[in-house]
């Protein structure tokens, strides 16, 4: 049984723990919070789609930059390979190689002739390779005569045994005229020269097979060209040659790519260059490249993912610190107002339920200076109201019940006179029987008369109290309309301001569209200077190749900037439209406000004159007042003129039966007035306890 009562006990403690909360939901701090809340949460939602969109647009701009970049590196390593080939055929068909080495004997070294032959070969190979950044060194031996290198000289058979060794043979057995190697250990020996000096070399076939030009390409030449693009840390650059040799930037190990089968897949394809995003060492990469020529290198680069969306990363992390700085500043504001508000009408309950109790003395007040001060000050003045009203009451109500216990007393006195009459008139009842009955119709009559005078005067009572009432109402119709006509001026200013500050961002888009006109002179003039270097590139042949590749690119660079003129144009233009279609609707919406000031203004005068009617209304009211009084002045006349009838047929014995009739029915009246009065008595004293229950003072 107990456990039963507990149970219950505990369902309704959740059952009042629910109304509580619907309660607070329902309240007006949960809606004012909720409104505020509501944008933030929207706020939240634009910053998540923003973030999507703007690392999409990042990831893809930075893709297209970092390939564009790699294709650039990829063009100049062309542009320096291929003039390392070109440089290694105009020697082979020079006139010192082919003056020594198709000499058609064999040379001794002590020979004058072969001096003479071997000493601008020796300078044709140092103006060789002092002239092109990308030689880093140059070998030469054939069949005939010695070896001759910018490093050291070589041992005087030097091409049997190069012809006898693996590297040897495999140049020879090819087809080609020449080939690009990543390392050929032979010759390193041979001329002691040190692989890490050099990325990789062509060998090129003389003209009759009978030697070798061997050309380094500068290792220091292409590390300073890839060291000069930085993707960030953690990324790799390199430059692997067809056989396997890696040239690698920011990486710890020696290889990187060969060992990748993605690397090896995008090296066996038809492709030239791409990009995709790779896994390397655990981690996810961007992984690009190139292939330059027809040299079997590739140009690769690792870039870690992470590196690619920072920038996306830090909008995510601005927005969230702005939504979540913003959701905090809602909650303080929104919960600031709603305590406010929840606290003042908490007040303004409490002193209401006080006054519905019959408590008059309390006083509404509040340090609010908003609708809450209008409020308070209109039912302090309600209460004020009525507590005069209830005090005329008490006032009314104690004479009412002294005049009552009075008529009580008066009526007993009169009841007892009149039996007293009565019997003393029943000897002559026989002969004022008629004229008792006429002076009762009479009586009646204005008896009646009375009542409905009575009735007149209290009617005009009421409704004069009633039309005080409703000028009072009026009165204060009147000054609430005034209050709004103001706020409709303030409104009025607020919309100019609003216009104005609208026209003022106008303007501001029309600077930015002769900044956007600066650019366009900008882009054009670089365009010309663009146009002019690739006319000065072309007039300079192979020499100029590469300056026409970066004039290139600054023409595509000045078009692009070009055409983000136009797009900010575009956009400019576009804000100039809204704000113009703004501004006329902002000049619609003062017009309307003006009207309804107007209308605001046409009520006023609509209230004074229904005041002043009403005026009239209480003036005539006073008038029949005045004019009941009169009435009942001639009805006491009348009742005194048929008291005096009475007496005269009091005198008349004739009329002794009349005066007996009369004095029995006033004796019926007398006992009706004595009942009245004390249910008037009791009226009173129920009326003095109902009123005691309100307080005044």
């Amino acid at each position: 049984m107990e456990n039963t009562k507990d149970s219950n006990q505990k369902n309704s403690n959740k059952l009042a723990s629910l109304r509580g909360y619907l309660h607070k939901l329902n309240g007006i701090w949960f809606k004012l919070l909720l409104s505020i809340l509501i944008p933030v949460i929207f706020m939240a939602a634009f910053g998540v789609v923003s973030y999507e969109k703007s690392s999409h647009a990042i990831i893809a701009n930075y893709e297209k930059s970092t390939m564009d970049t790699l294709n650039a590196i990829s063009d100049y390593l062309k542009l320096g390979l291929e003039s390392v080939a070109g440089k290694s055929l105009e020697f082979m068909n020079s006139n010192s190689v082919t003056a020594y080495y198709n000499r058609g004997k064999a040379g001794l070294s002590t020979s004058t002739e072969e001096v003479k032959l071997l000493q601008p070969l020796g300078e044709d190979i140092i103006i060789a390779q002092g002239a092109n950044t990308f030689i880093q060194d140059i070998h030469v031996f054939g069949k005939t005569g010695i070896g001759v290198s910018t490093e050291s000289a070589p041992s005087e058979d030097i091409y049997t045994r190069y012809l006898q060794s693996e590297e040897g043979k495999a140049i020879t057995e090819a087809q080609e005229r020449y080939q690009w190697v990543g390392e050929h250990k032979f010759i390193d020996e041979m001329f002691q020269v040190k692989s890490e000096e050099y990325a990789l070399s062509m060998i090129r076939k003389m003209a009759y097979d009978n030697g070798f030009i061997i050309m380094d390409v500068s290792k220091a030449e292409i590390v300073n060209m890839l060291s000069q693009f930085n993707y960030g840390k953690g990324s790799v650059i390199g430059f692997v040659t067809a056989d396997g040799r890696e040239t690698l930037t920011n990486a710890k190990e020696d290889s990187v790519f060969t060992k990748l089968p993605y690397f090896q897949k995008s090296v066996a394809g038809d492709t030239l260059s791409g990009y995709s995003y790779e896994t390397y060492l655990g981690k996810d990469y961007l992984y690009l490249y190139k292939k330059i020529g027809d040299t079997g290198a590739v140009i690769c680069a690792l870039i870690p993912e992470g590196t690619i969306i920072r920038q996306a990363k830090e909008i995510k992390s601005l927005n969230i610190v702005f939504v979540t700085l913003a959701g905090i500043f809602a909650i303080g504001i929104g919960t600031t107002i709603a305590g406010g508000i929840a606290a003042a009408i908490k007040k303004l309950m409490k002193n209401m339920s006080l006054a519905a109790q019959g408590d008059l003395t309390i006083t509404f007040d509040t340090k609010r200076k908003d609708e809450f001060r209008l409020l308070t000050t209109s039912l302090s003045d309600m209460v004020g109201g009525m507590r005069n009203l209830v005090g005329q009451a008490v006032e009314v109500g104690g004479k009412v019940s002294g005049s009552a216990e009075m008529l009580s007393s008066t009526s007993e006195s009169i009841l007892g006179d009149t039996k007293g009459i009565s019997a003393t008139i029943d000897e002559i009842e026989k002969g004022v029987v008629q004229q008792a009955s006429d002076t009762e119709h009479g009586l009646n009559q204005m008896m009646n008369l009375s009542n409905k005078i009575n009735q007149v005067y209290d009617s005009t009572y009421k409704i004069e109290q009633i039309a005080t009432d409703a000028k009072t109402v009026i009165d204060k119709g009147i000054v609430t309309v005034d209050e709004l006509n103001n706020k409709s001026r303030a409104t009025t200013e607020i919309t100019n301001i609003v216009i104005s500050e609208i026209e003022a961002l106008k303007e501001q888009t029309h600077t930015i569209g002769s900044f956007v006109k600066i650019i366009n002179e900008i882009a054009a003039q670089t365009n010309l200077l663009s146009l002019n270097a690739s006319i000065e590139a072309a007039r300079a042949g192979e020499a100029g190749r590469g300056f026409a590749v970066v004039a290139e690119e600054i023409r595509k660079l000045a078009d692009g900037v070009l055409n983000a003129a136009k797009e900010i144009q575009s956009i400019v233009t576009k804000i100039q439209d809204k704000t113009k279609t703004t501004v006329d609707a902002a000049k619609q919406a003062e017009n309307i406000v003006e009207s309804q000031a107007e209308s605001l203004s046409k009520t006023v005068n609509s209230y004074k004159d229904i005041n002043q009617y009403v005026g009239n209304l209480v003036g005539n009211l006073n008038n029949i007042s005045v004019g009941v009084k009169e009435i009942e002045a001639a009805k006491e006349d009348t009742l005194e003129v048929i008291r005096s009838i009475s007496a005269v047929a009091q005198q008349t014995a004739a009329s002794s039966e009349e005066v007996s009739a009369t004095a029995n029915n006033q004796i019926g009246s007398v006992e009706h007035l004595s009942q009245s009065a004390e249910e008037l008595a009791e009226n009173a004293k129920k009326l003095e306890k109902a009123i005691q229950l309100f307080r005044i003072d």
